[in-house]
């Protein structure tokens, strides 16, 4: 009995930590990227899209612009699945990619 309790909790423990190292990354900033590699907060957005207060990731933009009635397409780059997301709304203009921190090679100040 105490050695299928050690297994069921070492099990648990294991699946703990996996879930946790395998979101990790849900966990990191997210930020435009220019065409160099250089990043800029999403709220530098605001000039082109005036009410984004509160957006954070790329769902959410997507989600805001969505509901404003725009059609909306992402794709997600297969080498940088979880951690990057091209987001277009072609009535507005817009193609951005959406990066997490750890992908910026540096960051630019654009208010």
């Amino acid at each position: 009995m105490k050695r299928i309790f050690a297994i069921v909790v070492v099990s648990l423990l294991f699946i703990t930590t996996f879930i946790t190292v395998a979101h990790s990354d849900d966990s990191e900033k997210w930020f435009l990227m220019a065409r160099h590699g250089e990043c800029a907060e999403i709220k530098s957005l605001q000039i082109k899209v005036p009410d984004i207060e509160g957006i954070e990731d790329p769902q959410s933009f997507s989600k805001l612009m969505e509901e404003k009635g725009y059609e909306v397409i992402t794709n997600e780059p297969k080498e940088l699945q979880g951690k990057a997301l091209e987001v277009s709304v072609p009535e507005k203009g817009l193609s951005l990619m959406f990066v997490i921190e750890s992908i910026c090679k540096e960051f630019v100040d654009r208010e």
